[in-house]
Order: structure tokens, then sequence, then C-alpha cells
């Protein structure tokens, strides 16, 4: 474990989150575009993404929400939507006012802390963070996570909007097992 406070939170640990070879899995209230951006690159190479994000009404955020649903959404039109390859993402929309963790975990750590994935969080606000680098400690922040996915995506009080690979698989007309086949790294 290792521990910072300051500005610059994100030079201890984003760029091994966005090296990620199997997954990575972010809550925060607010997300930068480009950091939206990000995340969709790793979905669509194949790594498991995870966003659980709030519906805050501020302007770059509103864009972040775009980027990650437009990532997700099927063309409406039938013939393209057969050449369409989804991402392997799933997202949670959690109205904001419920949404005040930072949680991020990927295969080979796991930070929590008050830094949203902004570029103010992560290198201009003062902020602090954990960094975690143990299996173990991974693990165990991972649960969280899951814990967190679990009960605020299926809350319909708390849960604005939720997609999941079942929801794609749905759409497409495909088993998610055969949906799952075209995320698989050979």
């Amino acid at each position: 474990m290792r521990s910072y406070a300051g500005r610059g939170v994100g030079a201890h640990f984003i760029n091994d989150l966005f090296l990620a070879e199997k997954y990575v899995y972010v809550v925060s209230r607010w997300i930068s575009p480009e950091y939206a951006r990000k995340l969709v690159e790793k979905a669509e190479s194949g790594v498991e993404v995870k966003v659980l994000t709030s519906d805050d009404s501020e302007k770059s955020h509103q864009e972040s929400l775009k980027i990650l649903l437009d990532a997700l959404k099927p063309p409406k039109l039938a013939f393209f939507r057969k050449s369409w390859t989804p991402v392997n993402m799933e997202l949670g929309v959690i109205r904001e006012k419920y949404l005040h963790v930072k949680m991020y975990v990927w295969d080979r750590g796991a930070a929590v802390g008050s830094a949203n994935f902004t570029q103010n969080g992560m290198w201009h606000n003062i902020e602090h963070i954990i960094v975690f680098d143990k299996q173990e400690e991974i693990e165990a922040i991972k649960k969280d996570f899951n814990t967190l996915w679990t009960l605020y995506t299926e809350d319909k009080e708390t849960a604005k909007e939720v997609i999941t690979l079942f929801d794609i698989a749905k759409k497409i007309g495909k088993p998610l097992s055969e949906l799952k086949k075209l995320f698989r790294k050979e």
C-alpha cells in the first residue's frame, strides 16, 4: 500500500491503470472526456471495463457520458447493426446525489481516495489517494467494487441507466456467451 497526498495523485497510478490487460473498473462521480475515450479504447481492445458514475449535469461530465453511451449502443439501422462489434464495457449511471466514491481497480492494482476521474482530480486539485498492488488487497477492492455495482445498479431509486453485456447481447440478437467470445484474447 502506498499513500499520496497533494496535487498530481494521478502520476502514482493512472499509467498502470491504462496498461491493464484484463479489466479496469472505475467508480467516480465525474469523468473527463479524455478519460472516457481511454476507457472506450481499453474496452475496444477487449479489456473488460465497468464504469459506475453519476448523471451529474456538469458539461464536461455530460460529454463523457455521451462518449461512454455512444460506445455501448448499436447503430439504429439494421444493416450497420449486423457489422457492429460491441465493446467489452458495462456502464452504470447513478443519480448524482448518491455517488461520492472514487475507486479504480485493474488487474495489477487498485486505488481509492478523493480524486475524481478528471484532469483536475488527477493532476490539479489537492487530493489523497491510496494505491494497492498486493493481490489480496486488489481482490478486496475488486470485491468492494462488485458490491457497489450490484447494490446500486439494481436499486431503482439510485440507478438512472444501466447497460450490461447482457443488454447488448439481447439488442443484437446474440447469446451472451457468443458475445463474450468476441472479447477473449487468444
